[in-house]
């Protein structure tokens, strides 16, 4: 599917919200919706695509000059590339809304597939692909051996054996071209990547599928979504990342808190770990918190306008909007605080991590609970009710 067919049908379904029926709007409150929306929508998540767009963009040329020097420097160069392209992408899916977030996140998956990745698939990969480039065709690919999520693994291999209990076919054939082999098929999925970045920003940009004006006009004749309430749910729908992804999985899973695929309790679990190969879950983390504070306070490095804050503190509700915004602070004090390494934050300073978690547990419990009865909101589907 091109780019524009990809545009169009993410817009088309853009009018089915979050599949529930929208609320019909609180008008009485006389909160300004479309103020906070518009705001959010050209000043917080435009500039996150655009970001993202820019970032992805650069991963191909930096992957591509790897491949042909196939030296320390231009590794380097393309795991630096990588980690801006994943940095940016961390802030802009911690706060999913729109044509990403459409179609059950089917574009999400093609960007970003964690927890979804098969390195024993792409060994297979790797190895049939370099014997018979035109056996392979990245559309019948499941989202487990693409996106970032292989490029990670591509091009931060944790050693030169296979992932597999029997070795793929080709595999012993390839010797001296494993580097080689990984870096080509790092670089088809690199460039898939941009094309998918691209298509995304397309489909934010006024003069492109122009979602930002979806967002800021809800509830008018030049919007989709019936509502400027129903807006306001979408837009608190992808605040849920900090709970069930952040919160549950990234710290609560890697720390055995919550059920881990190790089966551990209250002890490290690294196979549930974010980014281990190249060792950036911290980062992630930072990243995710980021970008919740943006579209929480409304506040960016450029622009300050209305949030979630002031939507609370105009029902008058300014204590739990200031009690929110103090436990989001304090949260990011704990993640910076964190070893850079989180695998060895794991080893070394568990207990800081644990923290860590409940620090982010702290903003989500009122998440849940307060933030949603005030505003009248839904809570996503896939979200635990429970404080845990």
């Amino acid at each position: 599917m091109g780019t524009r067919s990809i545009v169009v049908t993410l817009l088309a379904a853009s009018a089915c919200g979050n599949g529930s029926p929208p609320k019909p709007d609180s008008a009485a409150d006389g909160f300004d919706r479309n103020a906070l929306l518009a705001h959010l929508a050209s000043n917080v998540y435009l500039p996150l695509q655009a970001d993202f767009a820019a970032k992805a963009a650069a991963l191909p040329p930096a992957v591509s000059a790897y491949c042909t020097a196939l030296d320390a420097p231009t590794q380097n160069a393309a795991r630096a590339a990588f980690g801006a392209a994943i940095d940016s992408w961390e802030a802009a899916e911690a706060v999913l809304v729109g044509p990403a977030a459409m179609d059950n996140k089917a574009l999400r998956g093609l960007i970003y597939s964690w927890p979804l990745i098969s390195p024993c698939e792409l060994d297979r990969r790797t190895a049939s692909r370099l014997a018979n480039p035109g056996s392979y065709d990245l559309a019948t690919e499941l989202v487990n051996t693409r996106s970032l999520s292989a490029i990670e693994f591509l091009l931060y291999p944790p050693n030169d054996n296979h992932n597999c209990p029997q070795p793929p076919p080709g595999w012993d054939a390839l010797g001296a071209n494993l580097a080689a082999a990984r870096c080509q098929l790092a670089l088809v999925l690199a460039t898939d990547v941009a094309e998918k970045a691209q298509t995304l920003y397309t489909a934010w940009k006024p003069d492109g599928g122009n979602y930002v004006g979806e967002l800021a006009k809800a509830g008018t004749g030049d919007s989709s979504i019936k509502t400027a309430q129903a807006a306001v749910n979408l837009v608190s729908d992808g605040l849920f990342y900090l709970d069930a992804m952040t919160k549950d999985m990234k710290l609560g899973e890697t720390t055995g808190i919550q059920v881990n695929s190790c089966q551990t309790v209250q002890e490290a679990c690294v196979r549930e770990v974010e980014l281990r190969y190249a060792d950036r879950q911290t980062i992630a983390l930072r990243r995710n918190l980021f970008a919740f504070r943006q579209v929480f306070t409304g506040t960016t490095a450029t622009s300050d306008g209305p949030g979630f804050d002031d939507y609370l503190a105009f029902v008058e509700h300014k204590d739990l909007a200031d009690r929110m915004t103090a436990s989001i602070d304090a949260a990011l004090v704990d993640l910076d605080a964190l070893p850079a390494s989180f695998l060895g934050a794991l080893s070394t300073s568990y207990a800081q991590v644990v923290t860590s978690y409940h620090a982010v547990d702290k903003i989500t419990d009122d998440l849940k609970s307060q933030f949603l009865t005030v505003l009248a909101l839904d809570i996503p589907d896939d979200v635990a009710t429970d404080n845990d």
